[in-house]
């Protein structure tokens, strides 16, 4: 296996039949055509040179996602570059057909290591932050105290992520009991007044965490919310599962295969996804709120039974094919045909 300098691809003769990896597809192989067509030439003349060059491989494999529930007719020419396509789940591969992808387009899955699955929980002595040690030593005082902890990951992008979505949800839910409090875990300090914060119960934990220190984070959380419009695959909430946390989501995305349908809320609005996207111009779902209210008071009205009942489908569904043992595998094979 070689990894190059991705502008080198397009100008590189290879000796032997190799098979080639691109990720992510799109963009490379928008770039490499756009360099190809030279300044002010024609894009579709820059992508025929590209194919030309790509078909002295094997095979060409490109990966990428779908973040919305239509590509655009240029993503579909741009996949013409391609032998094959490789997206993470079954919502990517209807997306990529329904919009007229024409090569094979594959579903291998994102994956977290085999021992999440089994490890024990990390004590708060893996981090070396004094901040994070605080706020999950806070939390336990919290559930100490009976209080239940709710887990959004906001790591970039708040309304795609369903932001505005969680407000209005947990705004509902505080007023309908008082046991409740918000753990949002960000790329950067949360754009929140902290005496807001402090009212509503919002506590935030920023930047980058070690796996240790997420796996913790998951252990801590009673519930996580998956309330993303659209997204390639959302793997916090694969995470969260393979941890024992119950996660809520809307049935119409990527996470579907992943998620079992008792944890499956209804669709709220269709609303699009992006504004001005090249490459992913569709649509995806809000939550359903209200069906949300309903699902998440019986969890955290009795949140053991409900991580016991998470742990046996971990176990029985998704042990085998979510780890990224069995995903590399599932990469090698392909590669390999």
């Amino acid at each position: 296996m070689y990894e190059w300098d991705e502008l080198s691809v397009p100008r590189f003769s290879a000796i032997y039949r190799y098979s080639l990896a691109i990720h992510p597809m799109f963009y490379c192989v928008h770039r490499w055509s756009r360099m190809l067509a030279g300044e002010g030439g024609d894009l579709s003349g820059g992508l025929e040179t590209l194919k030309s060059a790509l078909g002295y491989y094997e095979r060409v494999v490109g990966f990428d996602v779908a973040d919305s529930d239509a590509i655009s007719p240029l993503a579909v020419q741009l996949a013409e570059a391609v032998s094959d396509v490789v997206v993470p789940s079954t919502w990517a591969r209807d997306v990529y057909v329904r919009s007229g992808v024409r090569v094979p387009v594959h579903v291998v899955p994102h994956g977290v290591p085999s021992e999440w699955l089994s490890s024990p929980s990390p004590g708060v002595e893996v981090s070396g932050s004094s901040a994070f040690r605080s706020v999950i030593q806070f939390l336990g005082l919290l559930k100490e105290m009976g209080m239940k902890v709710l887990l959004f990951f906001l790591w970039h992008s708040p309304e795609r992520k369903g932001w505005p979505e969680v407000l209005e949800f947990y705004k509902r839910l505080r007023g309908e009991r008082d046991d409740v409090v918000l753990l949002v875990k960000s790329l950067g300090p949360l754009d929140v007044d902290p005496r807001v914060a402090s009212k509503m119960g919002i506590v935030n934990v920023f930047g980058w965490l070690s796996e240790a220190e997420k796996m913790l984070l998951y252990d801590t959380a009673d519930l996580t919310l998956l309330f993303t419009r659209g997204g390639g695959f959302e793997l916090n909430g694969l995470e969260s599962l393979a941890r024992g946390t119950p996660v809520i989501a809307h049935r119409r995305g990527s996470w579907v295969d992943y998620m079992p349908d008792w944890l499956l809320v209804k669709e709220g609005r269709r609303v699009r996804v992006f504004e001005g996207n090249m490459v992913h111009v569709g649509y995806g779902y809000t939550v359903d709120v209200e069906s949300a209210l309903d699902l998440v008071h019986r969890i955290l009205d009795s949140p053991g039974e409900w991580r016991c009942r998470v742990r046996e489908y971990v176990m029985q569904r998704l042990a085998r094919e979510f780890t990224w043992d069995a995903v590399g595998d599932r990469v090698s094979e392909l590669l390999l045909a």
